[in-house]
C-alpha cells in the first residue's frame, strides 16, 4: 500500500510515523496534538506567572513542576517563562 511504500522516506523526516487511517485523519491527529500543547503551554505560562508574582524564583518553581505531576513538554523542554531555560524564545525576548 501507499503508506508502506512511503515509510522509508517518511522515516528520514521523523521517528514516530503513524498511519492514522483515511485521508485527512493525520491532520485531525495533528490538530488535536496542537490543541493539547496550546492548553498545556497556557497552563505553564499562567502558573509560572502566578508563582513569580507571588515571590517564587522561576527556576526553582520550574524545577518543582518538572519533578511533579505538572511536568510536561511545555515546562521541561520549552518553558515559556523568561530566565528559566536557555535556547528557547522566552530566553530571547520571545523572538524566533
Amino acid at each position: 500500500n501507499a503508506f508502506e511504500r512511503a515509510h522509508p522516506v517518511l522515516s528520514m523526516m521523523g521517528k514516530n510515523i503513524v498511519h492514522c487511517g483515511d485521508v485527512g485523519t493525520g491532520q485531525v491527529a495533528k490538530l488535536c496534538n496542537n490543541m493539547v500543547l496550546a492548553i498545556s503551554m497556557i497552563g505553564v505560562s499562567e502558573a509560572m506567572n502566578l508563582g513569580s508574582r507571588l515571590g517564587m524564583d522561576r527556576r526553582k518553581l520550574a524545577g518543582i513542576l518538572n519533578t511533579s505531576t505538572a511536568r510536561c513538554w511545555s515546562s521541561d523542554t520549552y518553558n515559556p517563562a523568561p530566565g528559566v531555560m536557555e535556547g528557547v524564545p522566552s530566553s530571547r525576548g520571545y523572538t524566533g
